[in-house]
């Protein structure tokens, strides 16, 4: 039976991909928990076999015997990885998600959304979007958890989820009025209207949603491990769902419920060159806009301002087919 180590960090969103991945692979596996140094939170390290970047004494230990195959995600456990692998030999084989920002051809297997460039090969498995979805126990629990919070809200209760910035798109208080006042002009006329901001939302966008609200509107500011946090009770009990560009777990995780969904996305801010430049992006660059642009070709969202449909198609989950390239480089090595 092949050893398997499971890489996580700080992001949830990140840690749920390659945790349902290795989940379903049906193979035991350990679960490697690394807490990154507060300087590299942020930072963007070389890609390198390192552990520079760890906080050794709060992190899960590494020791032989050295795993088989390594499952992680991102550019900062991508070092650790590496470094695993360094250790082995060369005998451990990496499975990455997302696509490498450096030394591509030390990992054994990439898997890349739609979203990043990256160029084919036997090694890489492409995908549509990442392997995140709402646990339906956690979602269920929540609609009767929350169904006093939402019990006296005017239907249909029309969803607003709120990221951050995304590179040269901002999240500030302008776009954010814009957004709440189309939805409250257009398809949420009637109805109230939800906002809920997350981690990532500037503080200013937050007031400016507090100052256009509506009688009938409402708004939850995220706070850290605040227990009342609706957004699981929101995805139950909302009847149609407006997401901002910028957070992918949160688009595909509505879009996986099959919604009425609209995307709010930030105008761009960059000089003409970049714009012209973005066709030729080096290998492993990503851009968020495609990932809109990917739900909405397959029917699975609009853009704000279109018209709302009356439900939205689910995406397909590209689990099954990670898992088959999973099993195969554990138990076979290829």
């Amino acid at each position: 039976m092949p050893l398997i180590w499971v890489l996580t960090g700080g992001k949830t969103g990140d840690n749920a991909q390659v945790l349902r991945a290795a989940r379903a692979m049906d193979l035991p596996f350990e679960v490697k928990r690394i807490v990154l140094r507060p300087e590299f939170e942020t930072a963007k390290p070389k890609v390198e076999p390192s552990l520079h970047i760890v906080e050794l004494a709060a992190s899960d230990t590494f020791s032989p015997p050295w795993p088989d195959l390594v499952i992680t995600i991102g550019r900062r456990l991508s070092l650790a990885a590496l470094w695993i692998k360094q250790q082995s030999g060369g005998k451990t084989r990496i499975a990455l998600f997302n696509a490498p920002k450096g030394r591509a051809a030390d990992f054994d297997l990439v898997v890349v959304p739609a979203y990043y460039s990256f160029p084919d090969g036997p090694g890489v498995c492409r995908i549509g979007l990442p392997l995140i979805a709402a646990d339906p126990a956690r979602v269920n629990k929540a609609r009767q958890d929350f169904a006093s919070t939402f019990e006296d809200l005017l239907r249909p209760l029309h969803v607003l989820l709120l990221g951050g910035d995304m590179g040269a798109r901002r999240l500030d208080a302008g776009f954010v009025t814009k957004t709440l006042r189309r939805m409250q002009e257009g398809f949420a006329r009637d109805g109230s209207i939800y906002v809920s901001t997350s981690r990532r939302t500037p503080a200013d966008a937050a007031e400016a949603v507090a100052r256009a609200l509506r009688p009938q509107d409402r708004l939850y500011r995220w706070r850290e491990g605040a227990a009342d946090n609706p957004y699981f009770g929101l995805l139950a009990h909302g009847d149609s769902f407006t997401v901002t560009a910028d957070s992918l777990s949160m688009l595909t995780e509505v879009a996986r419920l099959g919604r009425p969904l609209a995307i709010a996305e930030p105008p761009e801010q960059v000089s003409l060159w970049r714009r012209l430049a973005r066709p030729f992006l080096r290998p492993g660059s990503r851009d968020l806009g495609a990932a809109a642009d990917f739900l909405i070709r397959g029917g699975h969202a609009i853009r704000l301002g279109e018209s709302l449909p009356q439900a939205s198609l689910p995406p397909a989950d590209d689990t099954p087919k990670v898992v088959e390239r999973l099993r195969r480089i554990a138990l076979h090595g290829d």
